[in-house]
């Protein structure tokens, strides 16, 4: 932690998982049309299931800490096949309310692209649901572009979600 920044980030480990697990909870049920998955899937979920879920390296899930609270989280997936294992994917990027506005969404998200570039990958791209503009904003910020939008991505409550499909180029 300096000055400047509250919070730290770090790469979470199974010994994370008690913590990851509630705020991950809190994600998928405050705020469903955000993410792929549900609420009433991922309750069910053991924390070794959960744990099972955590990208393999070169991927990375990395977490957001105030002091020692884990306040937020966010992961890169690194595709494992040779012929597509040039590109990454952030993903479930989430920072408890509570925390928000202190630029921590942010350094996550830069911490994805950090690890992402460590790994060699040549780009990353991540999913934003239409309306989700706080995130939208971030991503801009960054230097993701729209290279696409996914119609009726998901189906929250009976509501079709359309989700932006977006692209940092790392090279």
């Amino acid at each position: 932690m300096s000055e400047t920044t509250p919070w730290t980030i770090r790469a979470l480990a199974a010994p994370d998982l008690s913590a990851f697990r509630p705020l991950r909870l809190d994600a998928l049920r405050l705020h469903p049309r955000a993410y792929g998955s549900s609420y009433e899937e991922e309750v069910e979920y053991s924390l070794e299931t959960m744990g099972a879920r955590w990208p393999v390296a070169p991927g990375v899930m990395l977490g957001g800490f105030v002091g020692d609270r884990l306040v937020g989280f966010t992961g890169l997936r690194v595709e494992p096949r040779v012929k597509t294992r040039h590109k990454g994917f952030i993903y479930t990027v989430y920072v408890d309310q509570a925390f928000r506005g202190l630029g921590l969404a942010t350094g996550l998200v830069e911490a994805a692209i950090a690890a992402a570039r460590n790994a060699g990958l040549r780009f990353v791209m991540l999913t934003v649901a239409i309306g989700n503009d706080d995130a939208r904003r971030i991503y801009d910020r960054l230097g993701f572009r729209t290279f696409g939008i996914e119609p009726r991505g998901l189906l929250v409550d009976g509501e079709f979600v359309d989700e932006e499909q977006m692209i940092l180029d790392l090279d």
